[in-house]
C-alpha cells in the first residue's frame, strides 16, 4: 500500500509519550499512529453500523411500507 506524508505538531511530552508507547510495542512512531488511527475508525464504524442495525430493526417494517408507497 502506498504511504502518503503526513507532518504533526505535538506537545512535547505528548510526543515523549507515543514515543515510549512505540518503544514499548517495539515500532516506529508512525506505526504506532497509524494504529491509533485505525482502531479509532474502526470503533467508529462499528458503533455507527449498530446504530444502523438497531434502526432497521427497529423501523424496518415502517421503512419497507415508505419504499412501497413510492
Amino acid at each position: 500500500m502506498a504511504k502518503t506524508q503526513v507532518n504533526l505538531r505535538l506537545e512535547e511530552t505528548t510526543a515523549e509519550m507515543a514515543k515510549q508507547a512505540a518503544d514499548t510495542r517495539h515500532i516506529p512512531v508512525n506505526e504506532y499512529v497509524e494504529q491509533l488511527i485505525r482502531a479509532d475508525n474502526e470503533e467508529l464504524r462499528a458503533t455507527f453500523l449498530a446504530a444502523a442495525q438497531e434502526v432497521l430493526d427497529n423501523y424496518g417494517d415502517l421503512i419497507d411500507e415508505i419504499e412501497a408507497a413510492a
